[in-house]
């Protein structure tokens, strides 16, 4: 990282700690809002769904449960006011008595015909990953080699769709480590993508696909590799005869579509070393040939009452919505290689 950005990033923390977020919101004339249960003022909320709080290290942050948008100072601002990131940074600085600057340029993109190079955005500064257990630099490492993989390196690469596949594989870290990245850990990625596919975007874009990313990851139904898990699981499901069919604890004559389902529940469980899994309606339907998205929806709260599963959490029951988190809780007997889904 450069002093330029190193100076920034200290300036920044400063102004964090000189005009937290919640003074923030007093200053906006938001006040009211700077609890941990209010009206979100950033878009109609009927209910009360935003939220302000305190995290680690003793920085502030805001989440808005509809899906609105969550974060730091910085992108409060620049959702209230329609900013980009790099002017939602100089304004925060200049309300927290800093005097006016911008990011400098960063020297790291390749060079782009047909662009001049005032036109280029930077690399948003960020601090050193943290993963809060193993090594930060492995973390890192990991982060840039997703990025890498899923550069743009030629005219017909789909910008929206390779930030899609870096969500997906975000998702997966996030669930294997079991917490969300922090921002400055998504930006790793997004720095690195931005600066290896910089040839072949159009700079003045550059904000648009940083919010498809940090956007993308909330539209994630299966994180990467979980898609493969699932097309095995069902694979060894539609191999077992009925009498290797799991029973139903108190329904021993259950229909075979149940049982079909539990076994899914039970494939899954085997392969997933955290021992929780994604599964959609859709995906639970092909467990037995005829079944709806919405029988498969129901069989799967039937399952969860009599104790087959426990419902970790809840997703939608639309043949695209977002996949449940389940855990199983029948006996397993079978060695599966474990994966980590």
């Amino acid at each position: 990282m450069s002093t330029n950005n190193s100076d920034l990033r200290a300036k920044i923390d400063e102004a964090k700690r000189l005009l937290p977020l919640p003074q923030l919101l007093e200053r906006l004339g938001l006040g009211a809002h700077a609890k941990k249960s209010a009206l979100c003022p950033l878009h109609d909320d009927k209910h009360p769904s935003f939220s302000v709080f305190q995290g680690k290290g003793g920085l502030w942050h805001y989440k808005c449960f509809a899906g609105c948008s969550e974060g730091d100072e910085i992108m409060f601002l620049r959702k209230l006011k329609g900013l980009s990131m790099t002017d939602a940074m100089s304004l925060f600085l200049e309300m927290a008595g800093f005097p006016h600057s911008r990011p400098p340029k960063s020297h790291e993109y390749p060079k782009s015909p047909g662009f001049p190079e005032s036109l280029k955005s930077p690399v948003y500064p960020v601090s050193p990953v943290s993963n809060g257990q193993g090594s930060d630099k492995e973390l890192e490492k990991e982060l840039k080699k997703l990025a890498t993989r899923y550069a743009c390196t030629q005219s017909n690469n789909h910008p929206g769709r390779r930030l899609f596949e870096i969500a997906r594989g975000v998702r997966a870290i996030e669930k294997k480590t079991g917490r969300k990245l922090t921002t400055d850990e998504l930006m790793v990625a997004f720095n690195q993508w931005y600066s290896l596919s910089g040839s072949w975007l159009d700079p003045k874009m550059r904000d648009d696909h940083l919010a498809s990313f940090l956007a993308g990851l909330g539209k994630v139904r299966l994180p990467m590799g979980e898609g493969d898990t699932i097309k095995k699981a069902l694979e060894a499901v539609s191999k077992l005869s009925v009498s290797e069919l799991p029973i139903i604890p108190g329904m021993p004559d259950a229909p075979e579509s149940w049982r079909r389902v539990a076994a899914l529940h039970r494939e899954m469980s085997r392969r997933c070393a955290s021992k929780t899994y994604f599964l959609s309606c859709r995906d639970t339907a092909k467990a037995f040939a005829g079944l709806s998205h919405q029988a498969a929806c129901n069989i799967n709260l039937a399952l969860a009452r009599l104790g087959v599963i426990k419902i970790v959490s809840k997703g939608d029951t639309g043949p695209s919505g977002k996949a449940s988190t389940f855990r199983c809780l029948l006996p397993q007997t079978d060695n599966v290689a474990p994966q980590a889904c």
